[in-house]
């Protein structure tokens, strides 16, 4: 009788030593689980990226930078994008976010809340680009949007449901969906 109470508490300490070892590991577990925090923080900054033989490809200024590790994401609050700095494309917005290349995607700027880009020559010409969204590929000098698009120009101005545009070449695409199409006004004193 005593062997059998020696056998079964022995066995009740052993379970309740097991569950007390694994309720402790899967504690440290959930601790240890990755969270996306963030590594980086700075404030009214300015990044230049230059090409591998030491010109200028672009600058990204922002009122905020906030880098994500986890998901490599860095949000913008205020960015500002040159582009093309020989041809003075100049994008800003209220809000934006930076996905840093990989081995899934190439570096892509996505900007909302009142995006604004420019693009100016000593001449005079200019084009300037209003929306709400925008997406901006910066190894591919393109940029895109779905959204409603204002394009002037000191020829006129072009109304459109979305836009893809090439800025090496400063060929556009305009897009139409449901009632909205695409609408171009000419300046009558320029034709």
């Amino acid at each position: 009788m005593i062997n059998r109470l020696i056998v079964i508490g022995t066995l009740i300490l052993a379970t309740s030593l097991a569950v007390n070892w694994l309720l402790d590991d899967s504690e440290v577990l959930h601790d240890e689980t990755a969270r996306n925090d963030p590594d980086v923080y700075m404030l009214n900054a300015t990044i230049a990226e230059y090409a591998p033989t030491g010109e200028l490809q672009r600058i990204l200024s922002a009122g905020r930078f906030t880098h994500f590790p986890l998901t490599d994401v860095t949000t913008l609050e205020e960015p500002r994008i040159e582009l093309q700095p020989d041809n003075r494309w100049e994008i800003s917005a209220r809000e934006g976010r930076l996905l840093s290349a990989s081995t899934y995607r190439e570096e892509i700027v996505e900007l909302w809340d009142s995006v604004l880009a420019n693009h100016s020559k000593p001449t005079g010409a200019f084009i300037q680009i209003q929306t709400s969204s925008l997406t901006v590929f910066p190894d591919k000098d393109y940029m895109e949007t779905d959204a409603k698009v204002y394009i002037d120009s000191e020829t006129g101005r072009t109304t459109a449901a979305g836009m893809k545009a090439f800025l090496d070449t400063q060929h556009f695409q305009f897009f139409s969906k449901g009632k909205e199409r695409v609408i171009t006004i000419f300046l009558p004193n320029l034709l």
